[in-house]
């Protein structure tokens, strides 16, 4: 057992060597070091920035910036010692780290600035080695020409293209023209060159794209801090994100506000605070937004972003968008289809149709959660033959829709009696098939409460009992709302539907005496063997004649 020697005194140490060996792990990352060469020639208030490449060489580049150099070399290997003026400090906390990413990130460094040249072999400077720079006459700013141990560009032998393209996924937020050999980078989001919208905040400036058309799900908002992307945009929803639908931002937040990640400072310092910054932050600029678009007189055009940033005072009176309105045009029994949902049956309204607040047109609201259910179809069906218009709805409770007794839920829609009522002289036949009833007739009255009687001429199944029109004999029968023909794991059982229709056609035409008819439907089922030949059946009192057609 170790034995504690109470009289020692303890104090803060460290292996240097040994930190400066892992420190490198921390800036593993390909353009680590550019981003912070960049920083330190903003810092110096230069007015441009020239990157140069080697023809001959991949792995070398040269970085030429006009700013005010560097005074101290000594600063830029001194770990914590950042050298920059107290106003530089306080207003940009920088860590004095950033040079040791180009430190790990080389082979050899060549820097000239203030007639100072310092040639630096980062492999022996860490391991202890001294350096001293040599005076000679340089040109404003600093130049730094950097051999890196990998190539930083995508393929081998890159065209100026490629180089370009990499490097303005650098530089498009940022605040001083970078020219990669003599060639200006483009930097559409930076705060100097956009002409769009933005807004002024405490903690950022926005600069923004509003349009309806953008997605809930648009990854292309960016947030910068000091000019550089601090947002990774490969995740569907990165952080800090400040876009949404029908907004796309690019939001610079204000340096001395936050705080970055130590010590790549590729991320901001999240913390409590931080989240609660960044949501307040969030809700400042939608409710700019928002003002924005109410006295610009577009509140009807963004209309559903509007409502999706929850601000439905700010449409309560305008008219809804006409692609919110439906009206069910099918009658809904065609055949199942695996994940089948009802848009095929349903369309826009025309825009007379449209409720208003001043016209007095019905129309049922929830049409996002219309589904065919065998309790529903009935009412559905019923739906379409009135042509109630369906509202895709929203939770406002003020607007003119909730208020209207022209309005109602679906549920509520659903409470209303139904009723199906055929005239004597209307009715051909009534019979059974597979227990349910079948009626034949040449029409029926629809009647729904609170809606009316309607005239029908169309088939149904409703209220347990097929309705079946006396007309010549098709395809398709209301059979699959009665039945389901779906098999064990969703598939849509086609042999099983199309033997029951056979066997209904054969139904109908035994309620109606029709011989043809049911002798049609027998030999639907020898269709195979038959391979192509047809018959023609005659009947004539009474007595049946089948021929084969040549």
């Amino acid at each position: 057992m170790t034995k504690i020697n109470s009289k020692q005194d303890l104090h803060v140490d460290v292996n240097l060597p040994a930190l400066l060996r892992n420190f490198g792990e921390a800036f593993s990352g390909d353009r680590i070091w550019i981003r912070e060469l960049l920083q330190n020639a903003r810092r110096a208030q230069a007015s441009e920035i020239q990157i140069v490449t080697s023809p001959l060489d991949d792995c070398a580049l040269c970085i030429k910036d006009d700013g005010c150099g560097i005074p101290d070399f000594q600063a830029l290997l001194t770990l914590g010692g950042s050298g920059w003026d107290p106003a530089t400090i306080g207003q940009e906390n920088p860590f004095g780290l950033g040079f040791y990413a180009a430190l790990y990130a080389a082979e050899r460094l060549e820097i000239l600035s203030n007639n100072q040249h310092l040639v630096i072999e980062p492999e022996k400077v860490l391991n202890g080695e001294k350096v001293k720079p040599q005076w000679r006459e340089t040109p404003v700013g600093t130049t730094i020409r950097i051999r890196l141990k990998k190539s930083p560009w995508p393929s081998e032998n890159p065209s100026e293209e490629e180089m370009q393209k990499q490097l303005e996924a650098l530089v498009e937020g940022f605040p001083i023209p970078v020219y990669l050999n003599d060639v200006a980078l483009n930097r559409p989001y930076a705060l100097d060159v956009w002409e769009g919208l933005r807004f002024n905040f405490e903690n950022g400036v926005a600069l923004l794209e509003l349009d309806p058309e953008i997605g809930n799900h648009d990854s292309r908002s960016k947030t910068f801090f000091q000019g550089l992307n601090i947002s990774e945009n490969t995740r569907l929803h990165s952080w800090p994100n400040f876009g949404h639908r029908g907004m796309r931002v690019f939001m610079h937040l204000q340096s001395h506000r936050w705080r970055l990640r130590v010590p790549d400072r590729m991320a901001l310092y999240r913390s409590d605070q931080t989240d609660k910054d960044v949501r307040q932050l969030d809700r400042d600029l939608i409710d700019r937004a928002v003002r924005h678009i109410i006295e610009a007189g577009e509140s009807r055009r963004y209309f559903d972003v509007l409502l999706s940033w929850g601000y439905c005072e700010a449409i309560r009176n305008c008219p809804i968008p006409p692609d919110r309105w439906h009206s069910i045009t099918s009658s809904l029994h065609l055949p199942h289809y695996e994940d089948e949902d009802i848009d095929y049956a349903t369309e826009q309204l025309k825009k007379d149709l449209i409720p208003k607040p001043e016209n007095d047109l019905r129309f049922i609201r929830n049409f996002s959660y219309i589904g065919l259910e065998e309790e529903t179809l009935g009412h559905l069906f019923a739906a379409s033959q009135f042509k109630i218009p369906f509202l895709d709805s929203w939770d406002d409770p003020d607007h003119w829709f909730s208020k209207t007794a022209q309005g109602e839920s679906l549920d509520d829609f659903y409470a209303h009696a139904l009723s199906i009522e055929v005239q004597e002289e209307d009715r051909v036949a009534e019979g059974n098939w597979r227990r349910k009833k079948v009626v034949l007739c040449k029409r029926f009255f629809l009647t729904l409460e609170g809606y009316g009687a309607k005239e029908v001429t169309e088939d149904a199944f409703i209220e347990d009992t097929f309705w079946i029109i006396d007309r010549t004999a098709h395809f398709y029968y209301p059979i699959d709302q009665a039945f389901y023909f779906q098999m064990e794991f969703g598939d849509f059982d086609e042999t099983a539907y199309d033997n029951a229709m056979n066997d209904f056609r054969a139904q109908i035409a035994i309620m109606k005496n029709d011989l043809c008819g049911l002798i049609h439907s027998a030999i639907a089922d020898y269709r195979e063997a038959l391979d192509g030949h047809k018959f023609s059946i005659r009947s004539e009192n009474g007595a049946l004649e089948v021929s084969l057609i040549p």
